[in-house]
């Protein structure tokens, strides 16, 4: 009886295992500080007024959004998302990497953008915009 259980047991395993290997990996999430505060998720939206939004990567597809007022904010390792400033004289610093496919965008107002290496996008938006790039592609919209 114990060999007949054995058995399905290894059996059921032989089955299961390969399932479990091809499942698909669920999606990153992006996790930051707002004004001090923890917020993780696809969408990281500060306030109507300034914000301090500090975050370590930005995931593919995911956003982090000043909204209004001068907002600062810092990513320290890879932007494959997207940081928009939005409206307002906003301070964005990518310490790490923009991406392929990832996007760095001061809005509207007169931005300041600072990233070391960019493989994506950086564009300073409409305004009097400051933009520097370490290396890679050159921003676009930044007198």
């Amino acid at each position: 009886m114990i060999r007949h259980t054995l058995r399905a047991l290894c059996a059921a395993t032989l089955v299961i295992a390969p399932l479990a290997l091809t499942a698909t990996p669920a999606h990153a999430v992006t996790s930051c500080r707002v004004n001090g505060v923890p917020v993780t998720g696809q969408s990281v939206i500060g306030t109507p007024g300034a914000d301090y939004i500090t975050c370590g990567s930005v995931a593919s597809g995911d956003l982090v959004r000043g909204e209004g007022g001068a907002d600062y904010i810092v990513v320290t390792g890879t932007v494959a998302g997207a940081v928009r400033g939005n409206t307002g004289g906003d301070h964005i610093r990518v310490d790490g990497s923009v991406a392929p496919g990832g996007e760095v965008h001061g809005g509207d107002g007169n931005d300041f953008l600072v990233v070391g290496t960019n493989a994506g996008s950086v564009d300073g938006g409409t305004g009097v915009d400051y933009c520097r790039v370490g290396s890679g592609n050159p921003p676009v919209n930044c007198p």
